[in-house]
């Protein structure tokens, strides 16, 4: 019984450090992506939960994105966008880190991110 118990705490405590992890993505974020073609190496991403739902507006100046659906899968949210063509975004949060990557047909391009201020 007491292992029952302690497997069940453990598993508990897992979900909600997961579930932190990707609350911490939420906010405004300046997006590098090195070796993106031209037009394609900056944005700024403002990534929300609304209803449950992760949202994600991307401005960029070939780009621009409006509540774009992320799924959370494994303490990461993971999106399928069109920028040109369709490419898989993912982002999550690693020590104190926000990372990301795009799969793309030239290969995975890393997404650096810095939080940017909010402006009240």
């Amino acid at each position: 019984m007491l292992a029952v118990v302690s497997l069940w705490c453990a598993s508990t405590a897992d979900v909600s450090a997961v579930e932190n992890d990707v609350k911490k993505l939420n906010g405004k974020w300046a997006v590098t992506v090195d070796n993106a073609p031209y037009g394609y190496e900056n944005f700024e991403v403002t990534i929300k939960e609304k209803e449950k739902t992760y949202l994600a507006d991307v401005n960029g100046s070939e780009v621009r994105l409006r509540d774009q659906k992320f799924t959370e899968i494994d303490g990461k949210l993971q999106a399928n966008m069109y920028v040109g063509e369709y490419v898989t975004v993912t982002i999550w949060e690693e020590k104190g880190v926000v990372k990301g990557a795009a799969a793309t047909s030239m290969g995975v391009l890393d997404l650096k991110f810095k939080k940017l201020a909010e402006k009240k």
